[in-house]
């Protein structure tokens, strides 16, 4: 039989469309294929990979005397759902939920990129994060727990559905398309290549509208990196959480074992199994928000981390400067071209410089090179950027020649020596044929 056949038996369609009352129940045919999904699982040679996973003695436990949610009903079947609410005292971190408030939509729309979010208020995001069956996506990947978090009055709140089986992923997807609907904007971290790709296909599979596509996303990684890579190899939500946020998670489960743990879920039905990954989840909506308010706080002109932190500071600056806001990076910039760290304080100067430039305020250039000159005499840079403005702007060859001599003293890579000889070769001829002039 085709796979278009097997389908159409599976959810009891004719090929004209219809339903084919001969074909059984959808429910009936649903049980069967769990049957065989659990027969096939009970078989899977991955299950005695990557070490033995928990051992729970005894008889189950019911998720219900775990997890504080209960079982939903809505038009497409049930699922289980957990709501929860973290007040303005509780601390995720060094921070209380009162202190991610409030969250400047203007600098949000910088870290997205995306000037949609200038219109928008924050009580219209929707936090998202996904657990899933597979952690490399495709079309048979499933995302059995979709975590939601949204800001409302006096706090916090997340909301978990959880697909107890296949069959109840239809009500939990239809379920977010009733949450999604009074929100204006997505915050994830890596939901635009995994999370929002692979809820876009479930809701195709499901014959369901996709509510989140269109919607001004955030992806929190993209910022993430650009604001942090100078010092932090290693980019993912746990390792933010403890250097940024200040949040360190105890007994958590490793990303890598969720799948596995559902997959068990499906054979035992203990609650053991997804306590740890409901509250892993939940870790991830609450460091989602804390997140996006401590990345805002980055990049705010006048932001208290310039006297701890100026390279960060430099790469916010550097961030603006690719959002198109010339004018706050140089707010940013200006203090740190005198701080104490010498590599920082070199690199902002020459990012306000370059700026300046661009922008035609040459004198303004001009005193940042020479201070730069005066500070490394050896500074090939600044050298440089002073000979170009002698031979461009002023045409003092004899001048910019004497730069260029004193750039060439110093250590340069193949490419920059290279360029340097064609610079001297060119003022050497400007002014040879200076002197020839009758």
């Amino acid at each position: 039989m085709s796979v278009r056949g097997r389908l159409q038996r599976l959810t009891g369609e004719t090929t004209d469309g219809g339903i084919d009352s001969r074909e059984g129940s959808r429910a009936a045919d649903i049980s069967a294929l769990r049957e065989r999904i659990e027969a096939i699982l009970s078989r899977r040679p991955e299950a005695g990979k990557g070490g033995a996973g928990p051992s729970f003695r005894g008889r189950g436990v019911a998720l219900e005397d775990l997890v504080p949610g209960a079982e939903t009903v809505n038009a497409a079947g049930v699922f289980f759902c957990v709501h929860q609410k973290a007040g303005e005292s509780v601390r995720h971190g060094a921070r209380c939920v009162r202190d991610w408030l409030p969250l400047d939509m203007e600098r949000l729309a910088v870290l997205a990129n995306d000037a949609a979010l200038n219109r928008l208020e924050v009580a219209q995001a929707l936090f998202l994060d996904t657990e899933t069956t597979g952690l490399a996506g495709g079309a048979g990947t499933v995302p059995f727990l979709i975590g939601l978090g949204w800001f409302e009055e006096g706090g916090f709140a997340t909301r978990q559905l959880f697909a107890r089986d296949y069959a109840e992923e239809r009500a939990a997807l239809v379920e977010l398309r009733e949450l999604a609907a009074d929100r204006r904007f997505l915050v994830t971290f890596n939901g635009k290549a995994f999370d929002v790709n692979l809820l876009a296909a479930r809701f195709i599979m499901n014959r369901l509208p996709d509510p989140l596509s269109g919607l001004p996303h955030l992806d929190l990684l993209h910022p993430a990196r650009r604001l942090l890579s100078h010092r932090l190899g290693d980019r993912r939500l746990g390792a933010l959480e403890a250097e940024i946020l200040g949040f360190e998670r105890e007994g958590d489960i490793p990303g890598s074992e969720i799948p596995r743990r559902y997959f068990d879920w499906l054979r035992s039905r203990d609650g053991r199994l997804m306590a740890d990954v409901f509250t892993h989840n939940r870790l991830d909506i609450l460091s989602l928000a804390a997140l996006a308010a401590r990345l805002t706080d980055m990049i705010a002109p006048d932001g208290e981390a310039s006297a701890d932190r100026p390279d960060d500071r430099l790469a916010a600056a550097r961030l603006l400067l690719a959002r198109d806001r010339p004018e706050t990076a140089a707010r940013m910039l200006a203090p740190l071209c005198a701080c104490a760290h010498p590599d920082t304080a070199r690199d902002a100067a020459r990012e306000l410089s370059l700026l300046h430039k661009r922008a035609g305020r040459w004198t303004a250039a001009v005193r940042i090179w020479e201070e730069m000159a005066r500070r490394d005499p050896g500074d090939a840079f600044a050298l440089v950027e002073l000979a170009k403005w002698w031979e461009h702007r002023r045409h003092d060859f004899d001048r910019a020649l004497a730069l260029t001599e004193r750039a060439g003293a110093g250590r340069l890579s193949g490419e920059d020596r290279a360029a340097l000889d064609r610079r001297r070769d060119r003022l050497n001829r400007k002014r040879a044929a200076r002197t020839d002039r009758p």
